[in-house]
């Protein structure tokens, strides 16, 4: 893997890049990095061309300096590719990532030849503010316990832990929670209409994102959903041979535009 830097209207973006086939895009959760990845980036190197970003604000990218919205950060992830000279290419986001490759299939759908939406939430509004109290607590406190973490992960190692809190800790509580207003406020069924036909959607079993899956698919034209067993939020963590061998086969499939 390589580290690179681009620049973009909000800021220095640094990516971990491998391969040197087809452009795959990976957008990582909230309070990660490309580091999310690090287990699967080689083996999909095999078949891509990997960039792996640090949203804004998260990671070594530069710091946020104001709130972005979920299609602002749609837009910046246009900018990376404009920026490494991609025209088109394969996306994939997991968690707020997900959510920003919806924003990007209902308004850059040209420029991608498949999506895949990682363990993306699809909440109400009322939703939102009821969990809101659990979302601060999560967010709020940089660093986090084993015991906090260990209900969304199928292994929780040491050194998964130290990974873990060193990305939060770049990400800081302020731009973390920045990110989950920008969910909140995100009218996602409203790009979901919007979003072009037969693309991917992800979920682990023992995620509560799964329960939405329904609602998904119901919103989708001809959209492939992927169950993962034993899988919890974070499917590149828990089930790293499974979510290469996905993008493998769907990066194969015919495109539907």
């Amino acid at each position: 893997m390589e580290d690179i830097f681009v620049n973009t209207s909000q800021g220095r973006i640094h990516l971990l890049t491998a391969g040197q086939s087809r452009p795959l895009l990976l957008l990582h959760s909230n309070g990660g990095s490309a580091y999310e990845f690090e287990h699967v980036i080689d083996p999909l190197a095999e078949h891509f061309q990997v960039f792996a970003w640090d949203m804004p604000g998260q990671g070594d990218s530069d710091p946020l300096l104001r709130h972005l919205s979920v299609q602002q950060y749609a837009d910046v992830a246009v900018e990376v590719m404009d920026a490494l000279g991609l025209q088109t290419g394969i996306v994939g986001g997991a968690s707020i990532g997900g959510a920003v490759c919806v924003a990007l299939g209902a308004s850059h759908a040209a420029r991608f030849e498949k999506i895949v939406v990682v363990e993306c939430p699809f909440r109400t509004p009322q939703e939102w503010k009821g969990n809101w109290a659990n979302t601060e607590a999560n967010y709020a406190p940089v660093t986090q316990t084993r015991e906090r973490v260990a209900p969304r992960l199928r292994n929780v190692t040491d050194e998964l832990m130290v990974r873990w809190n060193i990305d939060r800790a770049k990400a800081g509580s302020k731009t973390c929670l920045s990110v989950m207003w920008a969910l909140r406020e995100y009218d996602i069924a409203a790009d979901l209409a919007k979003f072009p036909a037969g693309q991917v959607l992800v979920f682990g079993d023992k995620s509560p994102t799964v329960a939405k899956a329904g609602q998904f698919e119901a919103a989708l034209t001809d959209a492939t959903t992927h169950i993962i067993s034993d899988c919890g939020h974070f499917p590149m963590i828990d089930d790293p041979e499974r979510f290469v061998d996905i993008f493998i086969t769907e990066s194969q499939a015919p495109h539907a535009s």
